[in-house]
């Protein structure tokens, strides 16, 4: 059946199809140099104090997914570790900001919530209060291309070298875009000319950087840990499994492949009728429920609490997560460690069959691929229904409770810098 779209482009005049295409033009929302690029307007801030000063998008709840949670416990963790003073700067346009993300994890480490600044925009081209020895970390590459200005003001204000700022890599980010000034700006924002040091999540995001010709000042590289909210559940134990296949679901999200998951699984139902009475839920973004046979459907359970979906991975059979992406992904990781036979995908030079046994790592997300690897995922559980939780982990990293070393190791050389320039004012020309 024909959408409305197909249906206009078939049999409209040229004329209605002209009007049309100028009114979604119109209705477009603009591209993200345009939204998300600007500068900001430094204030000099005679504190002589060290402040690390961490720069995303939004601390809203509704937007903490794994990256944003991840991103700011490493920006609280090294603030605890260096005792500079911790400010986080958001492009939200709010009087009133939701903090309560950050309470909730810097109460956890043992943080004051109420030494924390939050600094909401207020206008289109923001002021900013710079103290000598600001260093900004920042959660993605528009946040690496605004404050560009602000650390060339800084270091010709208050003298010396460029301070170095702490990039948090946790993803290719060109990638999220077609080839266009947003895809190019991403790439630049990876090449920043400035002294920069990259925090990679997983080796194989780094190697994948490395192979696309970036270097950075330093690097430094983690590995996945599973949520220490998703970390309780598993120490309750194995239990009885059902017959139910969960999607990570975020069909706004095109990296996470849904249309190929769907495709997948119409395949799949339809020639496998042994496996009618298998629930299919999906759980990630809120989304319509989707057809997939007669009778059956992709039921979507929306953004679950980590309550929720710690009991939702510990009594679900067979898991599917797609990701066009080098960097591994955390819900397959957290699927296969709760016992779940788990369908996955390989890019470049990941394969996450190499992290856990419980991972079917596919060559391709061609409908029929993905269908035959849910089919065997379906059919080793129903041959034993247990084995799942027996399988084995090869990430250590992954279920270790402890930090991860390059907090200790990043936390240093700040102090360095600081001690460094603190001792030596006027330690260097600047360099633009």
């Amino acid at each position: 059946m024909l959408g409305w779209r197909d249906l206009i482009k078939q049999y409209a005049p040229a004329r209605v199809r002209a009007v049309v295409s100028r009114v979604r033009a119109q209705l477009a929302a603009p591209p993200p140099e345009v939204s998300s690029l600007h500068n900001y307007l430094m204030i000099p801030d005679d504190n002589p104090k060290p402040r690390l000063s961490l720069v995303l998008p939004s601390v809203s709840p509704n937007a903490a997914f794994g990256g944003v949670t991840t991103g700011l416990d490493i920006f609280l963790e090294i603030g605890k570790r260096t005792g500079a003073d911790l400010r986080i700067v958001t492009d939200e346009f709010e009087r009133r900001t939701d903090r309560s993300l950050v309470d909730r994890r810097a109460r956890a480490i043992g943080l004051d919530p109420d030494a924390i600044e939050i600094v909401s925009r207020r206008s289109q081209t923001p002021t900013l209060t710079i103290r000598r020895w600001e260093v900004f970390v920042c959660y993605n590459w528009w946040a690496s291309l605004n404050i560009r200005g602000l650390i060339d003001e800084q270091a010709r204000h208050f003298g010396g070298d460029l301070r170095p700022f702490l990039y948090l890599i946790q993803e290719y980010e060109p990638l999220f875009y077609p080839f266009s000034s947003a895809h190019m700006l991403a790439r630049l924002a990876f090449d920043p000319k400035r002294p920069c040091w990259g925090i990679f999540n997983s080796q194989q995001l780094h190697d994948f950087f490395q192979a696309q010709g970036h270097r950075l000042t330093r690097s430094s590289v983690f590995e996945p840990k599973i949520s220490p909210g998703l970390r309780p559940a598993l120490t309750l134990g194995p239990t009885a499994k059902v017959r139910r296949i969960l999607v990570y679901g975020r069909p706004s999200i095109a990296r996470n492949c849904f249309p190929a998951i769907e495709s997948g699984l119409k395949i799949w139902a339809q020639r496998n009728p042994q496996f009618a009475d298998w629930e299919v839920v999906s759980a990630g973004m809120a989304h319509s429920s989707v057809r997939i046979a007669r009778g059956r459907a992709i039921h979507s359970l929306g953004k679950l609490s980590l309550e929720a979906y710690a009991e939702l991975l510990r009594t679900t059979a067979v898991g599917v997560s797609l990701m066009s992406s080098p960097h591994p992904s955390y819900p397959p990781l957290e699927m296969a460690h709760f016992g779940i036979r788990t369908v996955t995908n390989r890019y470049a030079n990941k394969d996450l069959s190499t992290a856990h046994d419980n991972i079917l790592s596919i060559p391709d997300i061609d409908a029929p691929t993905v269908a035959e690897a849910l089919a065997e995922a379906c059919r080793r559980f129903e041959a034993a229904p247990n084995a799942g939780w027996q399988a084995k982990s090869h990430m250590p990293a992954f279920l270790d409770p402890a930090a991860w070393p390059f907090l200790d190791e990043v936390s240093i050389e700040l102090q360095k810098v600081w001690a460094n320039g603190q001792r030596q004012p006027g330690y260097g020309a600047a360099k633009a």
